[in-house]
């Protein structure tokens, strides 16, 4: 089976580790491929995405590790970028998907604190409480609605290589206590997004780096929202959203043991050629 990772984050962004060190250590895992996916550049203040200025010497960098590490394991240039509320993806982002093997779409902001301080649903529960009393008044329930449609909104507008972690709206939401992901109206939330997402060519990732980072203990998206994507035959693929070489492949193995006793025969991965799909 041809094993990869595209979810990976370097030094570039919030990662601890160099690009170099994030193919050095798929290699050693058996890797056949790696995508470095940094975090795209955004226009507000932040300590976790690549720098305006660092774009260039990224791109020339990936560059130099494909020819540097040719057969060892094939290395393609992404990053994934941030779909912001009433933007979509800015222009300079916009500019930069042509430039790039693939990317990953994602939601991460939500809204406006001070200024032009954006908030995240993954920043801290602090940030994300205080961002569901300023922008939701308060509502947990219009958040979380908010959040699915601007995912549906992304894939329908977009149709992002990849989808990153789906439901990361409930990184915090440990024993259900903000909400209840059994309730119908969550349920309902979940359905409309990927009924939205099935009318595209997105790619839903598995993401397991909520449980390597300690968050949660089950993987985005969770089993129930696996069993509707199979339903919907959208594809999947399986990533760790890697910050550090030692969660390259973390829990891989009991991802894809996962997914086939989901009933998934194939999963998605990305050649020189395009995205295809191979048996599990």
């Amino acid at each position: 089976m041809h094993l990869t990772n595209l979810h990976t984050h370097t030094t570039y962004c919030d990662g601890q580790n160099s690009a170099e060190e994030m193919i050095q250590a798929a290699i050693k895992c058996g890797f056949q491929s790696i995508g470095i996916s940094t975090h795209g550049p955004v226009q507000f203040e932040n300590d976790w995405a690549i720098k305006n200025e660092d774009i260039e010497r990224y791109m020339d960098e990936i560059n130099r590790l494909k020819e540097k590490y040719k057969g060892y394991i094939c290395v393609f240039r992404g990053m994934e970028l941030d779909y912001i509320p009433g933007i979509g993806f800015d222009e300079i982002n916009k500019k930069l998907i042509n430039r790039l093997d693939y990317y990953i779409g994602s939601v991460h902001c939500m809204g406006k604190l001070k200024g032009d301080s954006m908030w995240t649903v993954d920043g801290n529960i602090e940030e994300l409480m205080e961002g569901i009393d300023k922008s939701f008044n308060g509502s947990i329930k219009s958040t979380v609605e908010a959040y699915y449609s601007l995912i549906a909104e992304m894939a329908i507008n977009y149709e992002p290589p990849i989808i990153g972690h789906l439901d990361l709206i409930k990184k915090y939401n440990k024993n259900n206590v903000l909400f209840d992901e059994s309730e119908s109206w969550y349920k309902t939330c979940v359905i409309n997004c990927l009924e939205s997402i099935k009318k595209t060519g997105s790619i839903l990732e598995v993401n397991t780096g909520g449980m390597s980072r300690g968050y949660i203990s089950e993987q985005y998206p969770s089993d129930f929202i696996l069993e509707l994507i199979k339903e919907m035959n959208i594809p999947i693929m399986i990533n760790s959203d890697s910050h550090d070489i030692g969660s390259i492949d973390y829990k891989f193995d009991e991802m894809y043991e996962l997914v086939r006793s989901l009933r998934f025969d194939k999963a998605s991965y990305l050649t020189k050629n395009g995205f295809s799909t191979q048996g599990i």
